[in-house]
């Protein structure tokens, strides 16, 4: 009988021992922080690795994920500077760097930051057009995540990224935005034509004054040219006398003859040799006229 009762003692000393080293011994993983309590009090934060405690003193109350967490994207109404009214859908990220403030001083966190959103959102939103809301969704953002991290220290969380995601308006909204993009592409249109234009109408006046300027060149260059000739042909007479406008009149006759003699049907005609005197004699005169003018 003493045997018996022995070996009951026996077994459970080893099953008390086993219990006391199953509570005693903890394992926490790397991607939780553990909360213990000491008779219903908070005692101490457990993190990543083994760990003693003292069993049917303490016990641990909350297993907390780190991880990062993210909100459910849902819609959050809000009206605009300019008296629109807009849905705005948020992806708010953030992970629990403090797990004793995030069970104990708030019941569900992912709550009360989802109503702090919808505070923060039509607050900032209330400030801005719906212009610059669609335009400057990257700084209401930033803008947005700094007023929620003042509040999100108190619950021991760290928001790591506040982004808007869509701006949506409502169809009457939506459809004057449309007319008013429409009217603004008539208008750019427009221009464009309008532009294009003005510069056709440049181009083609710089044209004719470019065809203007080269006219008048080449109207100076052959009057320049005539000046000289009659200047050449007048200091010849000088030097040369009769002579030498026989000679010209003589040339001049040979070219027009071979030019004539190049048609079909073409005539030599031959003027008298007292002919040619007699024009010769009158156009030295003439020159000799204009030359004692000069």
């Amino acid at each position: 009988m003493e045997l018996s009762f022995s070996n009951i003692v026996c077994v459970f000393f080893v099953l008390l021992v086993l219990i006391t080293l199953k509570l005693g011994v903890n394992i926490v993983p790397q991607s939780e922080n553990w909360l213990v309590e000491r008779l219903g009090k908070f005692n101490r934060k457990l993190e990543a690795g083994l760990h003693l405690i003292i069993p049917f003193f303490e016990s641990v109350r909350y297993r907390v994920s780190i991880q990062e967490r993210q909100l459910p994207p849902k819609p959050i109404n809000a009206i605009t500077l300019d008296n629109v009214t807009i849905s705005v859908s948020l992806a708010v990220l953030y992970r629990i760097v403090d797990a004793s403030k995030t069970m104990y001083r708030i019941a569900n966190v992912d709550d009360a930051i989802m109503t702090i959103v919808n505070g923060t959102v039509r607050s900032v939103i209330g400030k801005t057009d719906l212009d610059g809301v669609q335009s400057n969704r990257r700084q209401l953002s930033e803008e947005i995540e700094r007023d929620l991290q003042s509040v999100s220290d108190e619950w021991g969380i760290l928001l790591t990224r506040v982004e808007i995601l869509e701006v949506d308006v409502d169809p009457q909204t939506k459809q004057a935005m449309q007319l008013q993009l429409n009217a603004e592409r008539s208008r750019r249109a427009l221009v464009r034509e309008a532009e294009g234009k003005k510069q056709a109408t440049e181009l083609d006046a710089e044209a004719q004054l470019y065809a203007a300027n080269k006219q008048a060149e080449a109207l100076k260059i052959r009057a320049d040219a005539e000046a000289y000739a009659v200047t050449a042909v007048a200091k010849a007479i000088n030097d040369g006398g009769i002579s030498a406008i026989e000679f010209e009149i003589r040339k001049l006759q040979a070219l027009a003859v071979q030019e004539l003699g190049k048609g079909n049907n073409a005539k030599i005609v031959l003027l008298p040799s007292d002919v040619m005197s007699s024009l010769s004699g009158g156009l030295a005169g003439l020159l000799a006229r204009a030359g004692k003018k000069d």
